[in-house]
């Protein structure tokens, strides 16, 4: 991610150089649906889950500038505060609990991109086509668990967390000009990532109202995710560990905004 960064740095300087009144900022909100489901993040006996982590809200800011007449190279930033999805956990076979599960996904994004937009002379509209690199910075998993068993019930959150992410972005959009310095615009967007979780830890834990958190052993409350269980022996004051896996956050959907022209 350190050359990524120097590479568009580099480019970044080098466009100064070259360049005259071609900045731009833009700020603007999108939301998007999951086009990827998660399967193995719960399933019970005679029933399969799909859960969907890349449906969400996402505000983003972006910086760019024109290293000639129609190709600009930006960086945004963005951060997506995912949709929970719901799971309602059956109860079978006996003795399974009943209840449900929520998860939902969180990410800071830097989404480093060229633009490129020809002057198709159609007057105060002018399209464009994106694409670029997606670095997921703390991104999370956050899972909200309500079960009951017999007369037990067991009310936690579970936190996956640590690691970056790391996907594709494209998207098709328009300028509306305003005004020589300012324009809307319309895009519809695609986002290619998946996210490999590196530990885990309960942050909520109770019994029949009761907090039991602080009464949990290290291995019953946190979560160390690897890529190889050998030689590996429990041990209640660490963390237990767990295969790592990949969690897709795919999503299509529709940004709009303003965009300032320097």
């Amino acid at each position: 991610m350190k050359r990524m960064m120097l590479l568009f740095i580099c480019l970044v300087s080098m466009a100064v150089a070259q360049s005259q009144n071609s900045f731009y900022v833009s700020l603007g909100v999108g939301a998007g649906i999951n086009t990827a489901r998660t399967y193995d993040l719960y399933q019970d006996a005679t029933k399969v889950h799909p859960v969907g982590l890349g449906k969400g809200f996402a505000p983003v800011v972006r910086a760019g500038i024109f290293l000639n007449d129609f190709m600009a190279i930006e960086l945004g930033f963005a951060y997506r505060l995912g949709f929970g999805t719901k799971i309602d956990l059956p109860g079978t076979p006996l003795g399974a609990p009943t209840g449900n599960l929520r998860y939902s996904g969180n990410m800071l994004q830097l989404v480093p991109a060229i633009l490129i937009q020809p002057d198709f002379d159609m007057g105060s509209v002018s399209p464009y086509a994106r694409v670029g690199v997606i670095v997921g910075v703390l991104p999370s998993i956050k899972c909200k668990i309500d079960e009951t068993v017999g007369n037990v019930n067991q009310i936690a959150i579970f936190k996956y967390s640590g690691g970056v992410s790391i996907g594709g972005s494209a998207a098709l959009g328009c300028d509306f000009d305003l005004s020589d310095m300012l324009a809307i615009y319309v895009e519809i967007y695609y986002d290619a990532m998946a996210y490999a979780p590196t530990k885990g830890k309960y942050t909520k834990y109770t019994v029949n109202g009761e907090d039991k958190l602080g009464s949990l052993p290290t291995n019953q409350k946190e979560v160390k995710f690897v890529k190889d269980l050998t030689g590996f022996v429990s041990d209640a004051g660490s963390p237990n560990q767990e295969l790592k896996n990949s969690y897709p956050f795919n999503n299509v959907g529709l940004n709009f905004g303003v965009k300032i022209k320097i």
